[in-house]
């Protein structure tokens, strides 16, 4: 199963890299190119061996404060693979085979083996919802989870690593804690993963210890498992400083006040879900309805994913917040691993088969990519350029699509470029589109803009140095047919 999926959801990715369209290059990502390239801002740190993040689209010199485990292994990856885009690339690679091997452990400990283990992983790894039945009804893409938010697995797979890291994580999270509660391990294996998960992916921690706590209540809620559930949530106050952490930098740091907002994000209207969730939620509640003396949550792993699923569909009614729909990804994950557990075996391939044409969709999709999916050759000599021009804390200042490469794979920071992370990202825009596109706006003011920026580099477009007056402070160090990148005090011969 592992190295399948590994050959279908990378083959995309090859396609467009070695096969273009004439006069671009590949970005190395489909789905929401912006957070991508927010990662890799993080991970290129790596390559000047950074243990702690700062902000690169916050142009303001402060000390790096951010501490995530997944984007740190991406960019010590890239350091040996040629760039932190490869490495979450690699990465991707290393989080499927744990988000297989999880969902194995899963089915295993609900008893499942042989071929009705093997076509429950089938499931899990191909299903999708009803998503390419609402595109066909007219649906804006942006509105159907199951299409534009890697809601199942094999959907995060295609889309980048950062979603694969979360849902893996929180498997074996869930995982470890049923085998500690059944006494076969010490809580330090869950508590770790556990961790591990809040320093990569912060909503799927929420999710797990809303799960571990809703696993305790049910204990408690039992007089002859009372005790046990209140020893049960101890642990997890072991948890606290993690949360603690990010309380601290949402709430108080400057760079990152602004990431828990996410407020240009648009969530997918919540009866949207119904139909992301269909075929397979409706096999299984048929078949439960025609067992009704069959208790779904009997076994522990049974019932520790059901706990998960209903977590999350409380989480979609209760938040009103563009943060629903990273909050609640993971709920197709858990549906096909307790669907996988409770569909019979003889009608697991019927399932998969009904519940695969909109990944299937999803794939073909990605052989036919959008457009901004690509850029000019000139972009990447930019960044080049710059890569080996500057230094870390140095401002860029750049288009908007331009300085998220920027931001990803050279050390400067820039001044615009991400929507949640750019500090008063409107008024950003505005002064980007001015200082870019405004009539007739004179050089005085754009050299001003630069001058409040700190920027040593600006991105001009080709023969655009007349933007800067007739003796600005800056030269060329890359003139190309599509743009011209400029450091202060520069000059010389231009590559």
């Amino acid at each position: 199963g592992f190295a399948l999926l590994v050959a279908v959801t990378t083959a995309p990715y090859l396609w467009s890299l070695w096969r273009p369209p004439p006069g671009t290059e590949f970005t190395g990502i489909f789905y929401y190119r912006d957070d991508f390239y927010q990662y890799v801002s993080f991970a290129e740190q790596v390559r000047d061996g950074a243990l702690l993040f700062r902000n690169k689209f916050d142009p303001a010199r402060l000390e790096p404060v951010l501490v995530n485990l997944e984007w740190w292994a991406a960019g010590a990856l890239g350091r040996m693979l040629g760039g932190p885009v490869a490495g979450f690339h690699a990465l991707r690679l290393f989080a499927l085979f744990a988000l297989v091997a999880g969902a194995v452990r899963v089915f295993t400990l609900g008893g499942l083996s042989g071929a009705r283990r093997a076509w429950a992983l089938t499931l899990f790894l191909s299903a999708g919802g009803l998503g390419w039945l609402r595109l066909l009804t007219g649906t804006p893409g942006w509105q159907i989870p199951d299409i534009a938010m890697g809601f199942y697995p094999f959907h995060q797979s295609l889309t980048n690593a950062h979603f694969v890291v979360g849902t893996a994580l929180l498997i074996w999270s869930l995982v470890l804690l049923l085998e500690w509660r059944a006494g076969r391990r010490g809580a330090l294996a869950w508590l770790a993963t556990a961790g591990v998960l809040g320093l990569c992916r912060p909503y799927d921690l929420v999710t797990f210890t809303l799960v571990a706590l809703a696993l305790c209540a049910m204990d408690a809620a039992r007089r002859e498992t009372r005790a046990a559930g209140v020893r049960r949530a101890l642990p997890l106050v072991w948890l606290v400083p993690v949360f603690a952490y990010y309380a601290l930098l949402v709430g108080g740091h400057p760079s990152f006040q602004t990431w828990g907002g996410q407020t240009m994000d648009l969530s997918p209207p919540r009866y949207q879900y119904v139909f992301a969730l269909l075929p397979t939620a409706a096999v299984w509640a048929l078949l439960a309805l025609r067992r009704p003396g069959r208790a779904v949550a009997a076994a522990p792993v049974r019932q520790a994913l059901l706990a998960w699923w209903l977590v999350l569909a409380v989480l979609l009614v209760a938040l009103r917040s563009a943060l629903t729909k990273q909050s609640v990804i993971t709920m197709g994950a858990a549906m096909l691993l307790l669907a996988g557990l409770e569909i019979p075996r003889r009608w697991l391939p019927a399932t998969a088969l009904v519940a695969a044409p909109t990944s299937v969709f999803l794939l073909w999709r990605l052989f036919n990519p959008w457009p901004d999916c690509f850029a000019p050759p000139e972009y990447f000599q930019a960044t080049r350029a710059l890569a080996a021009a500057c230094s870390p804390h140095d401002v860029a200042v750049a288009p908007t699509d331009l300085s998220l490469m920027i931001a990803g794979l050279t050390p400067c920071s820039v001044t615009l470029g991400h929507r949640t992370l750019t500090p008063d990202y409107e008024t950003r825009l505005r002064e980007g589109d001015r200082f870019y596109h405004g009539p007739a706006v004179p050089a005085a003011w754009r050299l001003a803009y630069l001058e409040r920026s700190a920027a040593r580099f600006v991105v001009l477009p080709a023969g655009g140095g007349p933007m800067l007056g007739p003796d600005p402070p800056y030269g060329a160090i890359l003139r190309t047919r599509l743009l011209e990148v400029w450091e202060r005090g520069g000059g010389g011969e231009p590559r």
